[in-house]
């Protein structure tokens, strides 16, 4: 019983000895508390203080509540349980119900960014690519040049591109007067401040330097300007519109100094082009700028076939025409006459 010397009324109350003796008050267990007491232990009152709870806590009677009071309690829990069911049903319609107007706004912002959103294809610097639209319609990039045309391209009902740059259109459908095609089957070309409707199959078109040039390989195409709607131009094949500085005119494709395709191949088919027209081309093709120390050479003309396929090829070759050393610095290049 020594150990029991320095117990708290806490450490009482949690030994089963003690819990045994003030629960059954055995004989034996009673001669040995009162032995220990009469020690007269410095924790006496700890120990007394513990059985007196304890023993309240025994002897405690358990009160039964009348039946009708047993019964109303009941309906009241029922009742309450019952609201507060209906509380978390109206919670989760509500839930349910914003949910499914969010996912209905996200929906309805998804459709609109994908009707009106737009696709660009673009070039980098002496690069070529060929895209094929949805409607099988084919166009061609030149080097640093840009299409961009409708996500959604069945949903507009109208068949629609917009051209940076130059580019070589095959489209499609056969050779119809513009009445005669439905809106659906329209494809419209966009440049600069020109629409070009086309009515037939091949065509370039070129929108450098505040210029635009369309060039009529096959078929028909319909040009109208943005500020004389009502003055369309209609092509025929092998012809060639040109307008710059607001000035419009026409011409035949055999006219032009350069085929207007050829580029395709990477190459010009040159035919009394001036070195500057030539020059427009490379700085347009690989975003470097030629500087002549002798301007006058810019106006000298070259009839033949160029290649272009790399910056160098045409860079020699203007250099050896024109008798001429090549001065790079960075996107400068001066050719200077020997």
């Amino acid at each position: 019983m020594e150990k029991y010397n320095s117990y708290t009324t806490d450490d009482f109350l949690n030994d089963d000895y003690f819990i045994t003796y003030c629960k059954y008050g055995e004989e034996e267990a009673v001669r040995a508390w009162d032995n220990w007491l009469q020690s007269h232990p410095d924790n006496e009152s700890a120990f007394r203080q513990a059985h007196a709870w304890l023993t309240a806590v025994l002897g405690a009677t358990r009160i039964t509540a009348p039946a009708y009071l047993e019964n109303h309690l009941w309906e009241h829990i029922q009742e309450d349980i019952s609201l507060q069911e209906k509380k978390l049903q109206r919670k989760r319609y509500v839930r349910m119900f914003a949910t499914g107007i969010a996912a209905c706004l996200c929906l309805l912002v998804a459709s609109l960014w994908y009707v009106n959103s737009r696709v660009t294809v673009s070039t980098t610097l002496g690069e070529h690519r060929t895209i094929t639209l949805p409607d099988n319609s084919e166009v061609t990039l030149n080097a640093n040049s840009s299409l961009t045309y409708y996500r959604a391209w069945w949903w507009h009902k109208k068949r629609e591109v917009w051209l940076a740059g130059e580019g070589l259109f095959k489209v499609q459908y056969q050779d119809k007067d513009a009445a005669g095609v439905p809106p659906a089957e329209r494809f419209t070309a966009y440049a600069g401040k020109l629409k070009v409707e086309v009515l037939g199959t091949t065509f370039n078109v070129k929108e450098r330097r505040n210029r635009v040039i369309i060039a009529l390989l096959e078929g028909k195409v319909k040009v109208t300007e943005e500020a004389h709607v009502d003055k369309p131009v209609i092509l025929q094949k092998g012809e060639v519109f040109r307008m710059a500085e607001g000035k419009v005119e026409t011409s035949q494709v055999n006219q032009l100094t350069n085929q207007p395709q050829a580029w395709v191949d990477r190459k010009i088919v040159a035919t009394g082009m001036t070195v500057q027209d030539i020059i427009n081309n490379y700085e347009d093709t690989y975003g470097v700028q030629i500087i002549l120390d002798n301007p006058s050479l810019a106006q000298k003309t070259i009839d033949g076939t160029i290649s272009i396929g790399t910056d160098d090829n045409l860079l020699f070759m203007l250099a050896n025409i024109l008798n001429a050393d090549i001065d790079r610095k960075g996107k400068q290049i001066w050719l200077r006459s020997k």
